[in-house]
């Protein structure tokens, strides 16, 4: 990553020079900033930097909206966006470290970090920028969620997890209660008529809500924080058996359902005919990704609430599933990472910034940056009440390998053959064990 070199520019004509960071500029996703001259009278060197990040168009615009505020309280840094969807995303951030071409401050997954700085020097050490980052704003435990090998990798920008939301619409229609325990849920199912689910999940959501159980009735992490399974072939099975169990008892829709609707198992869940008429009435969501699924309920006149996370009454722990939602990184050999951690700071904790990112990536864990949009009155509703939730009743480590792709693989494909009858769940138990482990040992390298 060391590729670019500093231009000079017309030093006859008595201009500054314009200095460029690290990597090179990516064409199809990027808008570029154009040059500046800058006058004789100007002393602060010209620094541009490439910010590359992925989302929809709300987070796009709100992300440009920012960089046009910073360059202007920031006159000498310009920084270069560089964004595009989800889809690819990581094929394309997985060629550009490799290549030495990535972003000098980037957007990167929480997941992502056992790809790509396993001994933590993949990324800048954010601890070397302290002062300029305003990491006063950030607790000790969220920051841990960013640092490998005592290195901070990247800065948390908001948390995530999964919570239990119903559409109480539905609910009152066929006189069902919000399900405070799995007892309920599975309850509930009695009374919703055929072809209606209290709830509806794919394949990943599948596993993570039998995961959830297991763990809950384990007393025990799915693995470990270093990338070990540590649940036993058994405790898979019991995972699998209360899958098995909540599609017998119609608790939740088969993948097949799903597959039927949206052309796979994976099919964004809003985009489902049977959850937008109410007929699949709830989803075991990302608190951060809600909004998706309760604005076009809320246009149709329904409305979704927040069930929380089910627990039986020997539950051994919680199992609450909180992640940060993603982070930001500096580029380990970005040529300036004082000028990029002072863009970071400025859409982190500057209110000036934080006004014009809003909650475009979730709710923002940085105490100034909530308290300026608390004043706003843009901290509330649903993802706020799921976080609480889970904040309040806190789980076991998560390991950051859970959501590697080649290990969603094998959870997915457990899924589909118990949901497609193709194995029993002592068959199913059996190989993804051994699937877990085989794959565990490449990751892990």
């Amino acid at each position: 990553m060391k590729k670019l070199v500093a231009l000079a520019l017309a030093a006859a004509l008595g201009i500054s020079t314009l200095l460029t960071g690290c990597g090179s500029s990516n064409n199809s996703t990027s808008q570029k900033s154009s040059s500046t001259k800058t006058s004789e009278s100007q002393t602060a060197k010209q620094v541009t930097l490439r910010f590359s990040w992925w989302g929809d168009d709300t987070r796009h615009q709100a992300t440009l909206n920012a960089i046009k505020l910073f360059e202007q309280k920031y006159p000498n840094i310009k920084i270069q966006a560089e964004y595009a969807g989800w889809d690819g995303y990581l094929d394309k951030q997985t060629t550009q470290m490799a290549g030495g071409t990535a972003a000098d401050i980037m957007q990167i997954n929480w997941n992502w970090l056992p790809l790509f700085s396993k001994d933590g020097n993949g990324f800048y050490d954010l601890n070397k920028l302290s002062s300029e980052l305003g990491l006063d704003n950030y607790s000790k435990d969220i920051l841990a969620t960013g640092t490998v090998n005592g290195k901070l990798n990247g800065i948390p920008v908001a948390m995530t997890g999964r919570v239990l939301y119903v559409n109480k619409t539905m609910y009152d229609k066929y006189g069902a209660t919000i399900p405070k325990t799995w007892d309920d849920l599975i309850n509930d199912a009695q009374k919703f008529p055929s072809g209606s689910y209290p709830i509806v999940t794919g394949s990943y959501d599948s596993w993570l809500i039998s995961m959830t159980y297991a763990e809950q009735v384990t007393g025990k992490p799915f693995l470990t924080t270093d990338g070990k399974l540590n649940f036993t072939q058994d405790d898979i099975k019991t995972a699998l058996s209360f899958y098995k169990t909540l599609l017998d008892k119609k608790v939740t829709t088969p993948i097949q359902a799903i597959a039927t609707e949206g052309g796979n198992g994976l099919a964004p869940i809003a985009q489902l005919p049977s959850f937008l008429n109410g007929k699949f009435a709830g989803l075991f969501e990302w608190t951060s990704a809600i909004s998706k699924e309760a604005t076009p309920i809320k246009q149709n006149n329904m409305e979704i609430v927040t069930a929380g996370l089910p627990m039986n009454s020997d539950a051994k722990t919680s199992a609450a599933i909180l992640k940060p939602s993603m982070l930001f990184a500096i580029n380990k050999d970005c040529k300036y990472p004082k000028e990029a951690a002072t863009f970071l700071n400025f859409i982190l904790n500057d209110p000036q910034g934080v006004e014009a990112m809003g909650t475009s990536r979730g709710i923002p864990v940085s105490k100034s940056a909530l308290e300026t949009l608390k004043k706003d009155g843009k901290v509330s509703g649903l993802e706020l009440e799921g976080l609480q939730i889970l904040e309040s009743n806190p789980g076991l480590p998560l390991s950051p390998y859970l959501e590697d792709p080649k290990l969603q693989q094998v959870y997915d494909q457990t899924i589909d053959k118990i949901s497609y009858n193709q194995q029993t769940v002592d068959q199913a138990a059996k190989e993804m064990y051994t699937n877990l482990q085989n794959v565990l040992s490449q990751i892990t390298k």
